[in-house]
């Protein structure tokens, strides 16, 4: 008896491997038993076909169809998700872009970030939901056809599946974007800290946490923020400037020879842009007095750099 015939166009031999190891492994308490199924194999140039046939004359579809339905779903939401999506992502990034190869991967890195998380137990609960996602139309779809066409199936079946990853692909386009003005951005800044001229020795950054910073020059005595630096910087920043662009924007105006940086929160973003721009000019300090609001003992510090 015939359960179901899985068409696999143009299939290389990895995946017709993969997909029969897949359902062997799911059906495997059925398979080649007196009264389980078999799977065939028919193999042409443009068409692989896989068969899952019940064994005469004991299989009872009644009886055993429901189970073999739930396994054959599994597997084939499996290879789906292992073997078929990394393929379509890369397919919605190619229609989508005109992005190089490089570029191209950037993305799809992105992509796989938003859809498996970035822990482990996140990973596998988003990779389940998605696959359960997939088992339940596969499942139904098999309780009623006997033939599957896998590429016609992803395509046309499986369309809550597709626009999330489309979404996905979408949202990282966007974040890609973002990220290569960023890098330009800083760019440009690092450029214009490598033309100017030093103005002060010394610039003590104290992050007090969070948003809250004061900026000292070598005497522990507070610099001025300034928006503008020269006309330049004021056409590329918000108007309605956040503090940690305020930051920047004066560390570049005051074109410190060295700057350091007293900090608890030495991963935050605007720590770690400040040292993109300034690079080798910046030193971090985490546990030294200064970094206690008192300025007394931060003189203490500036001692010990200068």
């Amino acid at each position: 008896m015939e359960l179901f015939t899985i068409s696999l166009p143009h299939a290389s031999q990895d995946d017709i491997a993969a997909l029969t190891d897949l359902l062997q492994q799911e059906l495997g308490d059925l398979h080649k038993q007196p009264n389980g199924v078999e799977f065939d194999q028919l193999l042409t140039e443009q068409m692989a076909l896989i068969t899952c046939r019940g064994l005469m004359p004991g299989f009872q579809l009644a009886g055993q169809g429901q189970d073999v339905w739930n396994k054959a779903a599994r597997a084939l939401a499996e290879y789906i998700l292992s073997m078929k999506e990394k393929s379509l992502i890369r397919s919605f990034i190619t229609k989508e872009t005109h992005y190089d190869e490089r570029e191209q991967s950037k993305i799809e890195e992105y992509c796989l970030q938003l859809l498996n998380g970035t822990d482990d137990i996140g990973a596998a609960e988003a990779r389940r939901r998605r696959k359960g996602k997939v088992m339940r139309v596969l499942r139904r779809y098999l309780e009623e056809h006997t033939d599957l066409n896998l590429e016609g199936f992803i395509r046309f079946r499986l369309v809550k599946y597709m626009n999330e990853l489309r979404e996905v692909v979408d949202y990282a386009i966007d974040e890609y974007v973002l990220e290569r003005q960023y890098q330009e951005f800083i760019g440009l800044l690092k450029y214009f800290v490598f033309i100017q001229e030093t103005k002060i020795p010394l610039a003590h950054l104290m992050h007090r946490g969070g948003h809250e910073f004061t900026l000292l020059n070598e005497q522990m005595q507070p610099l001025e923020p300034k928006h503008v630096v020269d006309g330049m910087i004021v056409e590329m920043l918000d108007y309605d400037m956040e503090m940690e662009d305020m930051i920047v924007s004066t560390l570049i105006n005051v074109s410190p020879q060295n700057i350091i940086i007293h900090t608890r929160e030495p991963d935050s973003q605007v720590i770690k842009t400040i040292q993109q721009i300034f690079e080798s000019r910046v030193h971090v300090c985490i546990y030294c007095s200064a970094c206690q609001p008192q300025a007394s003992e931060a003189l203490q510090t500036q001692d010990s750099y200068t």
